[in-house]
């Protein structure tokens, strides 16, 4: 099966740290385009040659490096774990991805973060540059899947001491 462009969604997040982002909902469908998927930031996959896609572009806009922990899980209740329902995906970037070329800018890719018992994807601890831009591309294991999911960020900016004075 080949890849097919169509239209994805982007959810756009300008984080600029502290608080950590909303959760993303969303779902793959007949609508989204598809891609080859990586198995690392070297080789693609030969399973995954056709699977849904949909990103999640986040910039640091704050003044310090942001350290994030993102995970994809099942819309409704993404502390589940996956498996039975859903088999999600996660590929992390550096300022862009292009589909065409799913390995170029590829920072880290997941899957089965849990092993066996879970099989949800997460990163953690990612730190993301102030000015920098990351995107998340959320898929499949396998061609052709269709299911709904939702991310779930938790994320901290370092604090900066100034100034203390001993008395």
């Amino acid at each position: 099966m080949a890849p097919v462009i169509r239209a994805s969604t982007d959810t756009v997040i300008n984080y600029p740290g502290g608080t950590p982002p909303g959760n993303v909902i969303g779902s793959f469908d007949a609508q989204d385009s598809t891609f080859n998927r990586p198995v690392s930031c070297a080789t693609l996959s030969g399973v995954g040659t056709a699977v849904p896609f949909d990103t999640i572009t986040l910039t640091n806009s704050g003044a310090s490096t942001a350290t994030v922990n993102i995970r994809v899980g099942q819309q409704g209740d993404p502390s589940t774990a996956c498996g039975e329902v859903i088999d999600p995906f996660m590929v992390e970037y550096d300022t862009s991805f292009n589909p065409a070329s799913p390995l170029t800018n590829c920072l880290q890719v997941n899957d089965d973060t849990g092993g066996a018992a879970d099989r949800c994807p997460s990163l953690t601890g990612v730190s993301i540059p102030s000015g920098a831009t990351r995107v998340y591309v959320l898929t499949s294991f396998d061609n052709a899947a269709v299911f709904n999911y939702e991310v779930t960020f938790a994320g901290t900016t370092p604090v900066t001491l100034q100034s203390f004075g001993i008395e």
